[in-house]
């Protein structure tokens, strides 16, 4: 998980939302947002993510993945539903749902969020592909209910953790140190690399950078 900084909201998104609030909240609220005002509010929520998952970091697109409500919509009065700082881009859509992330974890409310800036301090990453709680004991438990939640050791995210690290094993410590400057920011197209999180832990772990 990488900590997200909230941007401002599209202009339609808001222009929208003071459209629909004189007409109460039955009109303002998330399942009557649509296109354009939806589509531009989606392709925000990747841009400020680095086009990776907000619980997972692997690479998404508008294809691949949702919108995702950080307080689920079931739990939360109606304006918190198109309140922009609730919302993210989570990996999977209608037709291609994985077993982990926002689809996985349903309404139920997760104790570490990408959203607060010490959320990275929660996590651990092994070699083979997992992610761990850490050790520190405030912090141990939330990261374990977070983990199993969201179904972050997933067959599938433990594979694709373990090819984004193969990739760099074996090598010297200032070409690591090169590797560990390209995955702390974003590319030219404003991309992360995928699973940045856990090849940075890995780097420091193992390279000290």
């Amino acid at each position: 998980m990488k900590y997200i900084q909230k941007g401002n909201e599209p202009p339609e998104f808001t222009e929208w939302k003071e459209q629909q609030k004189p007409l109460g909240v039955e009109y303002c609220n998330y399942k009557n947002l649509q296109n354009p005002e939806k589509r531009l509010t989606h392709e925000a929520l990747l841009r400020e993510q680095g086009y990776i998952c907000c619980y997972c970091c692997q690479r998404i697109d508008k294809q691949t993945s949702h919108i995702e409500h950080l307080e689920p919509q079931s739990k939360t009065e109606v304006e918190l539903s198109v309140d922009y700082a609730n919302l993210l881009a989570s990996c999977g859509r209608d037709g291609n749902w994985p077993d982990h992330c926002g689809h996985k974890r349903g309404n139920k409310p997760i104790q570490v969020s990408p959203l607060i800036d010490n959320g990275e301090a929660f996590f651990r990453y092994s070699g083979g592909g997992e992610i761990l709680p850490t050790n520190a004991p405030d912090k141990k438990v939330a990261a374990e209910t977070t983990i199993d939640i969201l179904g972050l050791n997933a067959y599938d995210l433990k594979k694709m953790r373990i090819e984004a690290l193969d990739v760099w094993i074996g090598m010297t410590e200032e070409e690591a140190q090169l590797v560990a400057q390209d995955f702390k920011q974003q590319d030219t197209e404003g991309k992360y690399q995928p699973f940045c999180r856990a090849v940075l832990y890995y780097l420091k772990q193992y390279y000290g950078v």
